[in-house]
């Protein structure tokens, strides 16, 4: 499996970079085979024109009728029409005179929306108002065409009786609709079909008493194109979307999704924009869960998504961002447009806040559901209160000043936990120096910070100190300068050198007695809402180690870094480099614990660059050395291959040792107990106008695995698409599995999505949604542009 599963790879690639480079535009080619309208526009209401008629011969009968005949030729305005014989009749319609025309035989009539040939017709120049016989019909300027034994053409209604419908261009019959009626309305852009057949390559397929068909870019109630997919876990699926136009500002889309493995699931989607904000509602719901590998007790799963942004008045702005689910293994058996198995967790949040020039006042809350098994998880954060004051140009100028204050509750769910008010004050002055060789910023900030704990209600609760206060001034001087050379030893490139040198100083405190220091928890080793960061090369000049405010690390440390850049003539940035390093004074601690302080007199060295090889190839990399271990401690890097749309070749390396990883996760958790090797390559390439393939591998190399093995194929026409794609990851049956074990096993999936093309304006070849799609999507790592 391996073996064949590189040579997919190297395929997929060397096809990818040797393919037809010339892409042509799929809208461009479908729109040359339709008609346009020749000629400019006629502004006003062209049945007020004056209509002009040519023919080989004319005869008036007397004032009010006339006959044509021999290459007959009527426009008016924008329309024109052409016959062998016509009668033109002049009558009186209350205060105005009524113009028709009658046809007998062939004719041909064409205006700025529709080109068709018929016979027999009876035609009012007034109205446009038309009866046709035999009718062959073309859409002037976008795809469209069919036939009908009877027309009936108004200004806002078309009605065809005994009538057929395609998308597709002449001489392609790959499917079509027939009907005893087929109704347009011009207006709302859709058609309503009454006894509709839909036929696939002339065969019959499907029937229904009624079928309404959109046919431009305006939104549509109705069914939408099914999806099809088969599974080792969920068995075959069929997923049939309805679409609900409710308004023009509401709109649903409701999903049947039937597993034969598994059974029904219901999905929903709402969308609405209001006054009071716009935003989206998703759930999904299964009622009893068929998969013997779930060995969860609740077999209903269940999904419920609401993200919300609103601005009201002139300052008020309000967010929501709120996902549950039933279970912690949900995302790892379903695939879902609202989270995923790699994200480790979900997200539930809300805040008010009120925007001024200078400051703001927030109210928000937070909570977190984790996926990971464990008896205690994160702290929620309901209420917190935030404000903000900012003002520069202080002391004539010199000073600026900004304070950050807080109010939070946090509590936990288990009663083993301690609960707890923070009060937290932290003004800060800023003295900005700057001249033409560079800037030095000196900063004074203050954390003030207030507790109220008391003990969790469980009966192995740790005692907490009942209040706390904790105040540390903080020194901080940064200086930054930049130095610029037009001439470099690459001939036609500028470079500027940019060092980077900070100084920060702040003393230390022991802080056990926040929090539950003894709980041993992957998500509370450090207070209620801190986490250790993980560094990269702007981290180096963070004032703090920890996320969130309960672990607040002396430090007594020098930073010394730089970038430098090459520029091009057109001063387009193509290099830069990055290195930097913390020199400790004295170690960074938070307790009197050797594991929470820093090691050794100096941080890892931290290197990031990224290259603009050419327009088409781009290479970022990371690189980190720890000089205790005196081991690499982190490397990732890319390369991608993106000449143009959404042609690409991405491949990747990522490397963590196990070192690193205890170090970024708290009381040592660590779901491998090994290092991370990964290696992984994304191919997604438009071979032609109808053609589109994406490639997909990542494999573990610590663990001897492949990862993740996607691979998709779209082929796109004028009127009808279809993409097939087949994936197999690795998953574990249980939440206790890790894939460490032998534990695991892979899920094999296949599906195909056909949709109807040509109704609107999309030619999409459909390569950027397959690459969102699997564990770990596509994402374009590069700052260059």
């Amino acid at each position: 499996m391996k073996k064949n599963s590189y040579s997919l790879l190297t395929i997929l690639v060397v096809g990818a970079l040797y393919g037809n480079a010339a892409q042509a535009d799929l809208r461009q080619q479908c729109l040359l085979g339709v008609p346009h309208f020749q000629g400019e526009p006629v502004r006003g209401n062209p049945n007020e024109l004056p209509v002009y008629i040519e023919a080989d011969r004319g005869e008036m009968q007397h004032a009010t009728e006339a006959t044509y005949q021999g290459d007959v030729d009527i426009r008016q305005g924008n329309r024109h029409l052409r016959s062998q014989h016509a009668k033109i009749t002049t009558q009186s319609s209350g205060e105005q005179l009524e113009r028709l025309a009658y046809m007998d035989g062939e004719l041909a009539y064409r205006d700025e929306q529709i080109d068709l040939s018929g016979s027999n017709a009876k035609i009012n120049l007034n109205s446009k108002d038309s009866d046709i016989e035999t009718v062959d019909y073309r859409f002037v300027g976008r795809q469209g065409r069919g036939t009908a034994e009877q027309a009936e053409m108004r200004e806002r209604y078309r009605t065809l009786r005994n009538a057929s419908f395609t998308s597709c261009l002449p001489d392609d019959n790959a499917w079509s609709i027939e009907a005893d009626e087929i109704r347009q309305d011009i207006q709302e852009e859709v058609a309503e079909m009454w006894g509709a057949r839909f036929k696939v390559l002339g065969v019959p397929i499907l029937y229904s008493p009624y079928w309404q068909l959109p046919l431009g870019d305006r939104r549509r109630s109705g069914l939408l194109m099914p999806q099809f997919s088969s599974s080792s876990r969920d068995g075959f699926s069929y997923a049939q979307p309805v679409y609900w136009n409710i308004a023009p500002n509401y709109d649903a889309t409701i999903t049947p999704n039937l597993m034969t493995d598994r059974g029904l699931q219901l999905q929903t989607e709402f969308r609405y924009l209001t006054d009071f904000g716009l935003g989206t509602i998703a759930t999904e719901y299964l009622h009893k869960d068929r998969l013997k590998e779930y060995l969860g007790e609740n077999k209903s799963r269940h999904l419920f998504f609401w993200r919300h942004s609103a601005g009201f008045g002139d300052s008020w702005r309000a967010n929501l961002d709120y996902t549950r689910v039933s279970d912690n293994r949900y995302f790892n058996d379903f695939s879902s447009e609202y989270g995923n198995s790699t994200d480790g967790y979900a997200t539930q949040r809300f805040s008010v806040g009120y925007y001024q020039p200078n400051y703001n006042l927030t109210v928000s809350g937070r909570q977190f559901q984790i996926f990971d098994e464990t008896d205690i998880g994160p702290y929620r954060a309901l209420p917190q209160i935030d404000f903000n004051y900012y003002r520069n140009g202080m002391a004539n100028g010199w000073l600026d000043f900004a304070l950050y204050s807080q109010a939070v509750r946090f509590d936990n769910d288990s009663a083993q936990m301690p609960k707890a008010w923070r009060f937290h004050l932290q003004p800060e002055v800023n003295l900005p120096l700057s001249n033409d060789y560079g800037s030095l910023n000196l900063q004074a900030k203050l954390y003030a910070t207030h507790y109220q704990q008391s003990k969790g209600k469980g009966v192995d609760a740790e005692e907490v100190e009942a209040r706390v206060n904790r105040v540390l001034p903080q020194f901080k001087a940064d200086l930054q300068t930049v130095l610029f050379n037009e001439k470099t030893f690459l001939d036609g490139y500028s470079q500027t050198i940019e060092p980077h040198v900070q100084y920060l100083y702040r003393p230390y405190k022991n802080q056990s007695n926040i929090g539950a220091a003894g709980v041993n928890s992957d998500y509370l080793g450090l207070g209620y809402d801190s986490a250790l960061l993980q560094q990269d090369y702007f981290s180096l000049f963070r004032d703090r180690r920890y996320s969130g405010l309960d672990r607040i690390a002396s430090a007594n440390q020098v930073t010394v870094g730089g970038t430098t850049r090459f520029f091009d003539e057109k001063a387009d940035e193509r290099f830069n480099f990055s290195l930097g390093q913390i020199y400790y004074l004295t170690s960074s601690r938070i307790d009197d614990s050797t594991d929470n302080s820093t090691s050794g007199r100096s941080s890892s060295w931290v290197m990031e660059s990224d290259w603009k090889i050419n327009q088409a190839w781009q290479w970022r990399g990371g690189y980190q050395y720890d000089t205790v271990l005196n081991k690499t401690a982190l490397v990732n890097m890319v390369l991608e291959y993106n000449p143009s749309g959404n042609n690409l070749v991405q491949l990747n390396y990522r490397y963590a040792s196990q070192n690193y990883i205890d170090q970024n996760l708290q009381n040592g958790a660590n779901r491998y107990n090994q290092d991370i090797k990964q290696i992984g390559a994304t191919v997604a390439w438009d071979i032609n106008d109808n053609w589109a393939v994406i490639g997909r591998y990542y494999h573990d190399m610590a663990l001897n695995k492949p990862v993740e093995q996607y691979g998709g194929v779209q082929y796109n026409t004028c009127c009808w698409s279809v993409g097939v794609g087949a994936r197999r990851y690795l998953t574990s049956p249980s939440a206790n599995s890790d894939y460490s074990s032998n534990n695991v096993f892979y899920d094999n999936s296949f599906s195909i999505n056909f949709e109807i093309r040509g109704l609107g304006s999309n030619y999409s070849s459909g390569l950027r949604s397959m690459l969102q799609k699997g564990m770990l999507p596509y994402v374009k790592p590069f700052s260059l542009e």
